[in-house]
């Protein structure tokens, strides 16, 4: 009985131990606690790759274990192309500790309030790590937040009162992660797009779930495909407005506001039988208009697919109706292809709009903008789709709009009028036929100096009548005849220099190309006929009438290069500037061999055959007729020669090298440079037994009458890759 006595007291001192232990403890706790929250400490275990994730607060406190309160956080993600920050005015947190013994850092519970979201997406990606299941695993099973004020993605904002709750699953270094049950709501708010106000007055409320999954087996916008997400929205709309002053389509303000109406149930990328959604909204068509149009969209989403209905009523007072009825074969939405959908659409759309702007239908033709329609206009259209692709009897009429074709450098601008129908075929083609009764050319670029006007240029475009495959296979041919050329002079820029000039005179033009999806000429010809045409080629001044036609065979856009064999160039009643003749002289010449290389610097290449009244144009060109032998003037009327050339032209630069000319009489041998002001060159001239050369360098000529062939052969060759022509048999000096 003693010893229970002298036992008793000492059970009070244990528990006030115990309790002294505890007490120290926990004052340890609060003390380490507080201060990691409080100092850099935390931003360093925490911010330790700054440029994936960072999170500060202001003020914090730690009172139990597990429990965190703070003040003024903020957090900053960027994972792949997105970046998201998070900002809350306070926020409570209670972890749970024994998961971290299994590296697992859980937090049943999150509350926050006055959160504000904003995600977009950038250029800078911050690449994911590869898959793996050795990191941390981060869970919040409940982030609740019940002041909700704002959540922007990119320009889009909606702000308003609302509330939410989200939770998640993520292991870290490439591990899977998981959305679990959340859901948001707002109600009285507000959504704008650049600052500009589209929806107010709307009650929302969405939900949301995807099963746990690795990064590789859903990336991006491959997660819709995953997701379960339920989203119901009843709100007030502002008006879309098309100025008709060509400003792009723009948010209106509506005096009477428009209705917009969803409900959508999206599970694994299809939407669900029953969706809908419903929007009428004010369509502002000018900035004149008393009272707006209203445009009814709706879509519904049945067993086998998907509706789409688009309504504006017709008014006396505007050149504006629609009404299109189109069908999706099938429920599920192809998020990251949506041209993938086009196979899958078929219907009718039917209506007439004035609208600002009418480039966009050339665009749906050309990969380049070398054909544009730079006015507004009235389009007009009926057009039937069935799987993706036009169907026969589809029109589409253009009756007056500004039109501009630039190509090979020339810029060809009138007012146009188009038609396009969809003719049968497997697969059915589309054919845009583009007129321009009257039609002026100016050069491309700064000085858009006139080269010719015209009447009746027709444009057409035929491709395939699938819209996936509309612009890869168009073809279009162009076509005028006849239009006039004022001044030739205009022409001397593209000549690229002082070697060739050409002075001035007029001409007419036509033409008749076949051009791609760029713009770039294929194969084509064109004529030109030049009256009273002044021409300086090598210091000579020619003047008379020109004819060339000009035959491009093909063109490797690829490689750049085009086959010009068979253009030609004729010379008729030719006066020579300084020579004394009894007639006009005559030229031709023919490309036998042509090419263009198109790539920097731009060259042609070809072998040519000339045919020449007489040689007095030629022989002019290396010296004056007094400085000729005396045998050789009796050669300048000797009649017709005809010869052959290798020939190569960049601008400002012209090279004729093993250039042979033979009549009954004469027997001639020539290499020629033309350098802008420069010329220089070797003549071989015989007839019967006498022979003379004559070598040229600008104003300086040296004569050769002893062995004059074997001096000829002995010089090098001007252009690379031309031998220097054998001598004729028999030939002496």
């Amino acid at each position: 009985m003693h010893d229970v006595r002298t036992r008793l007291p000492s059970r009070p001192r244990r528990g006030r131990s115990v309790l002294f232990v505890l007490a120290v403890v926990y004052g340890l706790y609060l003390l380490a606690g507080n201060v990691f929250l409080n100092t850099p400490l935390f931003a360093r275990a925490t911010n330790r790759m700054p440029h994936k994730f960072v999170m500060t607060t202001g003020p914090a406190i730690t009172l139990l274990p597990g429990h965190v309160t703070a003040w003024n956080v903020r957090l900053r993600g960027h994972a792949n192309h997105t970046v998201y920050v998070l900002r809350a005015e306070r926020a409570s947190a209670r972890m749970a500790l024994l998961p971290l013994l299994r590296r697992e850092l859980r937090v049943p519970q999150v509350r926050a309030t006055g959160v504000v979201a904003d995600i977009e997406r950038v250029a800078q990606a911050v690449p994911p790590p590869p898959r793996g299941d050795r990191g941390w695993t981060l869970r919040f099973d409940a982030i609740r937040s019940h002041s909700l004020r704002q959540v922007r993605f990119g320009d889009l904002q909606l702000s308003g009162r609302g509330r939410a709750e989200v939770g998640f699953l993520k292991q870290l270094r490439g591990g899977p992660s998981e959305l679990f049950e959340s859901r948001m709501g707002f109600s009285a708010a507000a959504v704008t797009y650049q600052g500009r106000e589209v929806l107010h007055d709307m009650a929302l409320t969405a939900r949301a779930h995807y099963p746990r999954h690795y990064r590789e087996q859903a990336p991006g916008l491959a997660k819709l495909g995953l997701l379960h997400a339920e989203l119901e929205v009843a709100a007030r709309s502002g008006g879309l407005r098309l100025a008709g002053d060509g400003a792009p389509p723009g948010i209106g303000d509506a005096r009477i506001p428009g209705q917009l109406q969803v409900s959508a149930v999206l599970d694994r990328g299809a939407v669900q039988p029953g969706s809908r959604v419903a929007w009428r909204l004010p369509l502002q068509l000018d900035a004149d208009d008393d009272g707006p149009a209203w445009l009814a969209l709706r879509l519904d989403a049945g067993q086998d697919g998907l509706t789409v209905q688009a309504r504006l009523p017709p008014r006396d007072d505007r050149k504006a109706r629609l009404e299109a009825d189109l069908q999706v074969a099938g429920r599920t939405l192809p998020f990251q292809d949506p041209g993938a959908l086009l196979p899958r659409l078929s219907g009718t759309v039917r209506g007439e709009w004035q609208l600002a702007s009418l480039d966009w239908i050339p665009a749906l033709f050309v990969r380049r903008p070398w054909l544009q329609l730079n006015s507004g206009g009235l389009l007009q259209a009926d057009l039937r789709l069935h799987e993706g692709a036009l169907a026969p009897g589809s029109t589409v009429d253009i009756p007056a709009a500004e039109a501009v074709a630039e190509v090979a450098g020339v810029r060809m601008a009138g007012t146009a009028s188009a038609h396009g129908r969809i003719e049968e075929g497997t697969p059915a083609h589309v054919r845009l036929a583009v007129q321009l009764p009257r039609f002026e050319a100016r050069a491309s670029g700064a000085q858009r100096a006139l080269l010719f006007d015209g009447r009746d240029l027709s444009l057409l475009l035929t491709g395939d009548g699938r819209l996936q495959e509309l612009r890869k296979g168009v073809r279009a041919q162009l076509r005028f005849a006849d239009a006039a050329i004022p001044d030739l002079a205009a022409y001397d820029g593209y000549l690229g220099g002082t070697a060739v000039r050409l002075l001035g005179g007029r001409g007419v033009l036509s033409g008749d190309v076949v051009l791609n999806t760029d713009g770039r000429v294929g194969h084509g010809r064109m004529q030109l006929r030049g009256h009273g045409a002044r021409v300086r080629v090598a210091g000579l001044d020619l003047a008379g009438t020109a004819r060339v036609d000009a035959t491009l065979r093909r063109g490797d856009f690829s490689q750049r290069h085009f086959d010009l064999s068979g253009t030609t160039l004729e010379l008729r009643d030719v006066q020579v500037d300084g020579q004394r003749r009894k007639a006009p002289w005559q030229g031709r010449l023919s490309l036998d061999r042509g090419r263009i290389d198109a790539q920097s610097p731009f060259r042609v290449d070809a072998r040519a055959t000339l045919g020449l009244s007489d040689a007095g144009p030629l022989l002019a060109v290396f010296a004056a007729q007094g400085d000729y032998p005396r045998w050789a003037l009796s050669l300048l009327d000797s009649g017709r020669v005809e010869a052959t050339t290798a020939l190569r032209w960049q601008p400002g630069h012209l090279l004729l090298e093993g250039l042979e000319a033979e009549n009954a009489r004469l027997s001639l041998k020539a290499r020629l440079e033309l350098l802008k002001q420069h010329k220089r060159g070797d003549l071989y001239l015989r007839w019967g037994v006498l022979g003379a050369a004559v070598e040229l360098d600008g104003t300086q000529r040296h004569w050769h009458l002893l062995k004059a062939r074997e001096w000829f052969q002995s010089r090098p060759p001007l252009l690379d890759g031309v031998a220097p022509p054998p001598a004729a048999d028999g030939a002496r000096q």
